[in-house]
């Protein structure tokens, strides 16, 4: 046998050494504590995912934390932050329900605004509503928007969710209608919807409903299915409205040719805040894009949500961070990207321009609103909106840590993988209770 040289021994021996001194430098290295951000990094939620995160002490500027603040991200829900901005700004304290003309002959000239509160089930209050109940005619002056009724970036094969109600000059009943089987009927709500059934069809044997509606198409067909309720949409073309608005006041609509319009008077139908509190609390999508086409026909004489957000980039909003794409008002398009560095700047801004103490009646806090059975703790110390699609977690928002210090965060999470999206939630919650407990 042969024995080895000495050269080959120190070799060996040299070997061991470094593998052992290497075992040693990974034992140290697993004992060297980690921070709360590396922690939420590699958390199994969002290990794979894109995660843009910033945490900034409002009043010093100083940075807590930061990972990709710079990075775009899709926001989903968080595009509402921008909407609220914008119509904190400028809508005023109270919404413009129409402009309206009373003539003698007990018509109504009638202009709508895009009011997402007309005849909600939400306002029992309707000031517009009041005035067209008297009218023996109405004649609507502006029935087409001048944009689509859906948005770019959204899932049109969802057409008929309620999530996704499509946008209008003059929003009914949140364009929605419900359908609901009782004892072999079906009822509709509202009632005057039943002029969009052209066929009603013999329920007695059904043990439940669907209702179909074609895309872009006004008439509803109901056939038998599994749901005793089914809530759904409808198109807002000209004819609909009409036929709808007719039936439902039990008078005359048109839609005349106005050359010249006589001298229309505003009807406040709601307190801005009104809309816009449960806008952010159940993050209604409709509710967002009519702000920003009133906006639009408001400031540029036009619903147009892209020249709107084209105007607002130039002039409240120049001072960005970073030049954004911003497509809609609420966010359900994935062409939206921000970053958090620009979340935490418009937060800022906000909270230097509005009062804090109406930005936190608008925004959901612990276990309110989007927030339910999330950051309970943190009830009255945490502010934020939400943002969920498929792959998306994002929460953007006020955090007054335990040292009485507020502070502005933006966690922006792309791409995940999980099943559903309370794992990403329940990582990011138990990094902002470690932030607010050490700040």
């Amino acid at each position: 046998m042969n024995t080895p040289n000495i050269f080959t021994r120190c070799i060996l021996l040299s070997g061991i050494v470094i593998a052992l001194a290497g075992c040693s430098s990974s034992k140290q290295a697993a004992r060297i504590p980690k921070d709360d951000l590396s922690i939420l990094l590699i958390d199994t939620a969002l290990v794979h995912a894109h995660t843009g995160i910033l945490v900034q002490e409002a009043a010093s500027g100083k940075i807590i934390a930061q990972h990709n603040a710079d990075k775009y991200f899709v926001p989903a829900s968080n595009t509402k932050l921008w909407t609220m901005y914008a119509a904190l700004k400028h809508l005023g304290d109270s919404l413009v329900g129409a402009n309206v003309f009373t003539g003698a002959d007990g018509s109504v000239l009638l202009e709508t605004t895009g009011d997402p509160t007309f005849l909600h089930n939400d306002y029992a209050r309707q000031p517009v509503a009041d005035i067209l109940r008297k009218a023996k005619q109405v004649n609507w002056t502006n029935p087409d928007i001048a944009t689509t009724a859906y948005g770019n970036g959204w899932s049109w094969n969802d057409y008929d969710a309620t999530y996704m109600a499509p946008r209008s000059s003059m929003p009914m009943f949140g364009n929605t209608i419900l359908f609901t089987l009782q004892n072999g009927t079906v009822r509709i709500e509202p009632q005057a919807a039943a002029v969009l059934v052209p066929q009603m069809p013999d329920a007695k044997s059904f043990t439940g409903i669907t209702v179909d509606r074609g895309f872009e198409q006004s008439a509803f067909a109901i056939k038998p299915g599994r749901s005793a309720k089914v809530e759904t949409t409808f198109y807002p073309n000209e004819k609909t409205m009409l036929t709808l608005a007719a039936a439902y006041f039990g008078n005359s609509w048109q839609h005349p040719a106005v050359t010249i319009l006589p001298a229309l008077h505003p009807v406040y139908s709601q307190p801005t805040d009104s809309m816009l509190t449960p806008l952010m609390h159940r993050s209604d999508n409709f509710f967002a894009e009519q702000t920003l086409l009133m906006l639009g026909r408001q400031m540029l004489g036009k619903m147009n949500e892209r020249q709107l957000i084209d105007s607002l980039l130039r002039s409240d909003l120049q001072q960005l961070p970073h030049a954004p794409r911003w497509v809609d008002g609420s966010g359900l398009s994935r062409y939206n990207l921000f970053t958090p560095t620009d979340y935490v700047w418009l937060l800022q801004k906000m909270a230097k321009e509005f009062p804090m103490q109406r930005l936190q009646h608008i925004l959901p806090t612990g276990n309110d609103g989007t927030l339910t059975n999330y950051y309970t703790a943190l009830q009255g110390k945490l502010f934020a909106k939400t943002g969920t699609l498929a792959g998306v977690v994002a929460l953007s928002g006020y955090l007054y840590a335990k040292s009485g210090k507020l502070l502005l965060f933006s966690t922006l999470v792309n791409n995940h993988n999980n099943a559903s999206s309370a794992p990403v939630r329940r990582a990011i919650e138990k990094y902002l209770m470690t932030v607010y407990e050490k700040n």
